[in-house]
């Protein structure tokens, strides 16, 4: 008798959406997923890059450490700017396709880290610049 019971309990249960099913529909398109990865790679090898300035700049490291530093954070937010812009490219791309809202939100995030990017670059770059010293 309570084996019954369990098997009527266990029937009335409702199915589990299959795991495949569920994949399909929350996936990025694999060369979007490629530049999220890379995008956040480059994210926060710049933030570590950029505290490893900070505290360099505190200790006192020589002045060719920190050039070298700096030439590195600025390589690495135009690699940022670069795969940022890309990604921000292909979620106009796949919000015209799909129509989805959750490409929208991608895009503004995209387009927030490309600014970041750009201006970091530029900050970074008009340091090393003033670091040289001018001379006429």
């Amino acid at each position: 008798m309570e084996k019954e019971a369990e098997l009527e309990e266990i029937a009335e249960l409702e199915p589990l959406p299959e795991p495949e099913e569920a994949k399909k529909t929350r996936r990025l398109p694999p060369l979007l997923r490629l530049c999220r990865r890379a995008t956040v790679f480059l994210s926060l090898t710049l933030i570590a890059t950029i505290i490893f300035f900070l505290t360099g700049n505190q200790q006192a490291f020589l002045d060719s450490n920190l050039k070298l530093i700096l030439q590195i954070i600025s390589v690495n937010a135009i690699a940022l700017s670069f795969f940022s812009g890309i990604s921000s490219l292909e979620c106009i791309f796949y919000l015209v396709k799909s129509k989805k809202f959750r490409m929208l939100l991608h895009f503004i995030i995209y387009t927030l880290v490309l600014a970041a990017g750009i201006s970091i670059s530029l900050f970074s770059l008009t340091i090393n610049l003033l670091s040289e010293g001018i001379s006429f």
